[in-house]
């Protein structure tokens, strides 16, 4: 929605921005795809050492373990992006939460992964796919 608000030229709704975060704005944890390859890569590279520890089954959690807020989101965008997306306060959507972010704590101790590209690199690189999806994903 934010990247076809840019390329509309149109403003970009922050909806909700009386949230108990950092800035108002809702929190929710991006990470990149690329990122969560190498996780999932990872999990299988492990397989074995994480079930005989477990013996079961195990949940692992996997994104930044910090969140980003709409607005450090828009921030980062305009980061990236030569024309900067302008922004509208709006009120929050019905349903909408305040946000949440992941506790990644064990894919760290399990995996040895953590994520290594930023939130910059994830909207330059949604960015890039773009342009190509289309062709990529024929029917």
């Amino acid at each position: 929605m934010l990247i076809q608000a840019h390329q509309e030229g149109r403003p970009f709704p922050i909806t909700g921005t009386n949230y108990p975060t950092r800035d108002g704005s809702g929190i929710r944890d991006y990470v990149h795809v690329w990122d969560l390859a190498a996780a999932h890569i990872a999990a299988i590279e492990h397989f074995d050492s994480v079930l005989t520890r477990s013996k079961r089954s195990i949940a692992v959690n996997l994104g930044t373990g910090s969140g980003t807020t709409v607005r450090e989101l828009c921030e980062a965008f305009n980061n990236v992006v030569s024309t900067p997306l302008a922004t509208i306060d709006a009120d929050p959507r019905p349903g909408d939460v305040a946000g949440g972010y992941t506790k990644s704590d064990r894919a760290a101790e399990l995996l040895g992964w953590t994520p290594k590209l930023s939130l910059e690199d994830g909207i330059r690189s949604a960015l890039e796919w773009i342009p190509v999806r289309d062709k990529l994903l024929k029917d």
